[in-house]
């Protein structure tokens, strides 16, 4: 018994030797000690990687700080094996806003070439940050081990590595440029040996030179998925053997450039297990083949933003459909025929289209499955629903904009209490919202019942619905009070309707969550609370064209402030100092006072457009304004604003670049469509909307500016309008103006501007208005067509001024008129033409009596004298039988040459 003790004993303790020995061994083969899953060569790889990056936004700060120093498989963005604890999986993508369209927190740097130490990584995403527009790096292809690869939208540029081809285990590959394909493949060939790829997406990649792209995929027979976005490969025809993997189950050619209509057989033909299809946003023509129903397995088919036209053959949709676009193109006939059929259809657009049809319930009856209908923009469709009709559906979602839906809102609407989607504007519907519909609704979170003849006052909806996120009840006629919103909108927009009173109710009792507050052109007054700026979230307020008073309270605002055309009194408030991403102000038509803050130049450095017109500030223009490097439209007219123009304007970058980078800023991202400001033009106001991105204007007239304009003002060479008008500046106009080549209009009138026109002006040939009217310029005008082509307005009231299009004849030009016979463009004449024009009159008067009096004499005698009479009309007739027997026999002359000719 003491042996089989002792025996045991001996044992366990070689059994615990054993177990340390061979955790002392899996710690230093893993890594793995006290507890952390981190391979030491890898962390130190890590970290030389993170030491060539630019981490602004602190995404990586968890990457060997004290608390997670050694264990590098709880950094941020990293993952490791379970088993083996190597790191596999290194997610460094950045978040993105889709709303904002764009990455809100990016690397930036390099990509270190210290990767390659982490020899078992199998995920890799690096999308959505800024490489500088650096290249991929070609040691990527090194990673052999990588199943999975993410590299879009990161500012990528240049030819796609070939490199990539090595990556054999890759199974998901999705490259892409920031949309403007500085992203480039002339060949596809090295695809063909990722014998693996299942999924391979190419977004914005620059595909022209790509003859081969169609072969290639034919080649990859695990492909499932196949997904080119806006890559513009070039129209091919398939390979001779054209036999792609029955594997490949989706096929997506979005936003090419593909018009033929020859595109159709080669992709029916694609795969017998093909579900999804979407040729979106190409140019295809035509109508759609028959041959198309072949596609039995097809679940969803995407033809949206073509030029398809003709009717849509109904026996070519399958009959397998849950998913079916066919919106944005043209369309005509019936369609509710087809969709009766599709009973699995769930998602139904056929929006912007032609067709011409009346909807009745009957049409319905097997769409048990609908989730989803858009019939938008099709003016030619009505409805003919019974009050009383219960559909056999659920929608969630329904747009029938632009169509004949009125007088009232469908009463079916009534049933669908899963309903988050509402758009019926533009639809002809008058009347008030009825009461069933704020109760019946609870799931509705966006509402457009905009441009309609809707009326009376709108209910307290804070009580009604959970989340309201996106209003547009605009271009109506409700009046009364604003009504009180849920507490977590996002876009309210109640402009161009008859509201009135305060709005400091609704103000009050809004949460932070709002973006988008648009209430112009109502009947709103009285003064502004602080509570604005309770709103953090805040990017768009238009307060615009109402009858608000008093001074501007404290704001905060993100992006867009309008308050125009009301009566706000004071200063500028200093609380939008601190709203550092304004880009777009409108503040004129006020009576707005004080001197413009040095500070606008050092803080609102995105500004896009700026309008302080028509209100009472004074003192100078701060030379800080041109710090303002994105500046487009610049508009301080109307004011008593003195002291000279700032000699630094050259400094407007924006003005001086051919391609602008700052369209985006005039596009609404929450609401859509684009931001609009009325600006005077050509001595008209008018508002610009889709097209005020190409105004560049600066517009200073009607103030106490005194001194020269600055040449620096003519390095602006993408200026379009320059107002100086009205002002008291002085001294001779630039003589390098021709350099403002795009300017369609320049005033530089009621000054006191001297000395010669420069010949410049001549050769600003887009001049569509001219005005320098009213100086002390003098000397000869310069001349060219496009001069000639303005009255002698332009020049009027410079006493010293000579030469067309003025009467006044230049010194020394007396001789030197060439007589012209016609009126010049003006209606101006010369004194020798007008010599030429007297006797040539008077020589065509005594013609005129000549031939009266001679005609006269002759006839006058036939009419009095009958016997003369007589003896005329027998010669007259004499004469014309003579006529016509000689006419006669040369007619039968030239019909005998004729036979003769022909039986030769």
């Amino acid at each position: 018994m003491m042996v089989d003790q002792k025996f045991f004993q001996h044992l366990q303790l070689l059994v615990i030797v054993l177990l340390l020995s061979w955790r002392a061994t899996f710690e230093h083969s893993t890594g793995m000690k006290d507890g952390i899953r981190c391979i030491e060569k890898e962390r130190e790889a890590l970290l030389k990687f993170k030491d060539e990056l630019i981490d602004e936004y602190g995404r990586l700060s968890s990457w060997g700080n004290e608390k997670y120093k050694k264990d590098c498989c709880k950094w941020s963005g990293v993952s490791c094996d379970n088993q083996t604890n190597h790191i596999v999986g290194l997610d460094l993508h950045s978040p993105w806003d889709s709303e904002l369209g764009g990455s809100t927190a990016p690397l930036r740097g390099k990509i270190s070439i210290w990767l390659l130490e982490i020899h078992h990584l199998k995920r890799l995403d690096l999308s959505y940050n800024d490489f500088n527009y650096s290249r991929i790096p070609q040691f990527i292809g090194s990673l052999g081990r990588l199943q999975y690869l993410k590299l879009v939208g990161s500012n990528f540029i240049g030819e796609t590595p070939h490199h990539l081809g090595n990556l054999s285990e890759l199974n998901f590959l999705y490259l892409g440029s920031s949309n403007d394909g500085s992203l480039t493949s002339t060949n596809l060939d090295w695809l063909s040996r990722l014998h693996s790829l299942s999924d391979l997406i190419m977004v914005s990649v620059n595909l022209k030179m790509a003859t081969d792209w169609l072969q290639t995929i034919t080649k990859l027979n695990q492909l499932k998925s196949f997904f080119l976005l806006s890559c513009n490969p070039p129209m091919v025809l398939p390979p001779s053997h054209f036999n792609t993997s029955n594997s490949l189950s989706e096929f997506v050619l979005f936003g090419n450039e593909f018009s033929s209509s020859g595109i159709f057989p080669w992709v029916f033909n694609l795969s017998s297990s093909l579900s999804l299809l979407d040729l979106g946003s190409n140019k295809l023509h035509g109508e759609i083949p028959i041959s198309l129903g072949n596609m039995s397995s097809l679940t969803s088919l995407y033809l949206f933003d073509n030029q398809l036209t003709g009717k849509v053959p109904c026996p070519a949709l399958s009959s397998s459909l849950t998913d079916l676009d066919l919106s944005g193109n043209m369309f005509n006939g019936t369609i509710t025929q087809c969709i009766g059929s599709l009973s699995k259809l769930e998602y139904l657009y056929l929006g912007s289209n032609n067709f011409e049809d009346v909807i009745a319930e009957s049409h319905f009856f097997n769409l048990s499955q609908l989730k989803s209908l858009d019939l938008s923009f099709n003016p030619s469709i009505s409805f003919n629903i019974s009050v009383g009709w219960n559909p056999p559906f659920q929608l969630t979602s329904v747009d029938l904009s632009g169509c004949k839906v009125g007088p009232h809102i469908p009463a079916w609407l009534r049933t669908q209490t899963r309903l988050e989607n509402l758009r019926i504007s533009n639809a002809e519907i008058s009347g008030t919202f009825p009461d069933w519909f704020w109760e019946q609704s609870p799931k509705l979170s966006r509402l457009n019942a905009s441009h309609n003849n809707f009326q009376g006052v709108l209910t307290d909806l804070s009580s009604k619905f959970s989340n309201f996120s996106y209003t547009d009840l605009s271009f109506n006629h409700f009046n009364g009070s604003l009504p009180i919103l849920p507490h977590n909108g996002s876009v309210l927009d109640l402009s161009n309707n008859e509201f009135s009173g305060s709005i400091t109710n609704l103000c009050n009792k809004t949460s932070g969550y709002w973006h988008f507050l648009d209430l112009s052109n109502n009947l709103l007054s009285g003064q502004l609370s602080n509570c604005f700026a309770n709103l953090p979230n805040l990017k768009y307020l238009n307060l615009a064209h109402n009858n608000f008073s008093g001074k501007i309270p404290s704001l905060n605002i993100h992006a867009s402030l309008h308050l125009q055309n009301n009566s706000f009194t004071g200063k500028i408030p200093t609380s939008l100092r601190s709203c550092t991403s304004l880009t777009f102000i409108d503040l004129s038509l006020n009576k707005l006072t004080g001197k413009i803050p040095i500070w606008v130049g050092d803080t609102w450095t995105k500004l896009v457009f700026l309008s302080l017109k028509s209100n009472e500030f004074f003192g100078s223009i701060p030379s800080n304004l041109c710090h303002l490097a994105h500046l487009q439209v610049l508009d301080f007219s109307l004011n008593k604003i003195s002291g000279g123009i700032p000699k630094c304007l050259n400094n407007l970058t924006a003005m001086i670049q051919v391609d602008s980078k700052f369209d985006g800023a005039f596009r609404l991202r929450y609401h859509g469509g684009f931001e609009g400001a009325c600006v005077t033009w050509k001595g008209k106001r008018a508002e610009y909307i889709k097209t005020l991105k190409f105004l560049k204007l600066i517009d200073l007239s009607s103030n106490n500016l005194v001194g020269d304009i600055p040449t620096e003002i003519t390095s602006l060479i993408m200026l379009v309008g320059l107002n100086l008008s009205r002002n008291n500046l002085s001294g001779s106009l630039p003589t390098n103006i021709e350099q403002l080549r795009s300017l369609d209009f320049l005033d530089f009138s009621r000054n006191h501007f001297f000395g010669d026109i420069p010949t410049g002006v001549s050769q600003l040939d887009r001049l569509g208005v001219l005005d320098l009217s009213y100086n002390n310029l003098s000397g000869k005008i310069p001349q060219s067509n496009h001069i000639q082509t303005f009255n002698d307005s332009v020049f009027k009231g410079n006493p010293g001024l000579c030469g067309l299009p003025l009467t006044k004849v230049c010194p020394g030009d007396e001789s030197a008129q060439v007589p012209k016979i016609n009126d010049n463009v003006h209606g101006m004449k010369d004194p020798d033409e007008e010599e030429d024009q007297l006797i040539n009159i008077g020589f065509y008067i005594s013609m005129a009596v000549g031939f009266v009096f001679g005609f006269w004499g002759v006839c006058g005698t036939l009419v009095l004298n009958n016997p003369w009479r007589i003896a005329f009309f027998k010669l007259w007739n004499s004469i014309m039988d003579w006529l016509y027997i000689k006419i006669a026999i040369s007619k039968a002359r030239l019909i005998e040459a004729f036979h003769k000719f022909v039986k030769f």
